[in-house]
């Protein structure tokens, strides 16, 4: 006897589609305030084509809006969030999308981070906290956001996709450990596309002293535990 899989009702279905558009204006009124296709789609469970119709509702009702661009030789559509769709989020005080100012070049890292963000989140991180919402604290160096460990640990999360100079290594350095002499967070995870993760670590072994307050510091191995390198697509460890 065959057993046939009971069909939603036309009311839940628009219950179900409504879940999903809350969940994406919801991640986006967090202060992520962009994203993408592909990043919606995994925000929502959706596939690629089901997360697009529900953001192209979202722009129709005016919650959202979408702009695109050229990001590398791909053209690709951002969709953020309005200040319509803050209100509807009860979130007045976030950031919201503006047309004609977001930087092409900047798209790759934004996106990057949000992988991270939804790779810690399922593995039990919480209370991320985008960059974007960090400005206003004086900090000397913004981490791209800052999360807790399923261990209890305050992180700054550091997407680095390029190599600096050891000048502003030296900076970047100095800046972090100040932050955690403050416990404001912990340590400092940086997360690089494949293959990069140990160039990293390398530059940074290369830093032998930071600038503090018109002074030379000599970095010891207390200071430089306190950073960790990882690939973008193995993390985080399971043991963090």
């Amino acid at each position: 006897m065959r057993t046939e899989i009971p069909k939603m009702t036309y009311k839940e279905r628009q219950a179900r589609a409504q879940a999903k558009k809350d969940t994406i204006l919801g991640f986006l009124a967090s202060g992520e305030v962009y994203t993408s296709v592909v990043v919606a789609a995994q925000v929502m469970a959706a596939s690629p084509s089901a997360a697009e119709r529900s953001l192209t509702s979202l722009v129709r009702d005016g919650a959202l809006k979408c702009e695109s661009h050229m990001v590398g030789s791909r053209k690709m559509h951002l969709y953020g969030i309005t200040p319509h769709g803050l209100a509807l989020m009860d979130r007045f005080d976030r950031p919201y999308f503006q047309l004609g100012r977001t930087n092409s070049a900047y798209i790759p890292h934004h996106l990057e981070t949000q992988r991270a963000r939804l790779a810690a989140e399922e593995a039990g991180w919480t209370d991320w906290t985008p960059g974007k919402l960090l400005h206003s604290q004086g900090l000397k160096k913004i981490p791209d956001a800052i999360t807790t460990s399923p261990a209890g640990a305050r992180v700054a999360i550091e997407i680095e996709r390029h190599i600096k100079t050891p000048k502003r290594y030296e900076e970047i350095i100095s800046a972090h450990l100040q932050s955690i002499s403050k416990k404001l967070w912990r340590e400092v995870h940086y997360l690089t596309p494949d293959g990069l993760a140990m160039r990293v670590a390398k530059a940074f072994e290369n830093v032998k002293s930071v600038p503090v307050n018109g002074d030379r510091i000599q970095l010891e191995q207390i200071h430089r535990d306190r950073f960790c390198f990882h690939e973008l697509n193995a993390w985080p460890l399971v043991q963090s």
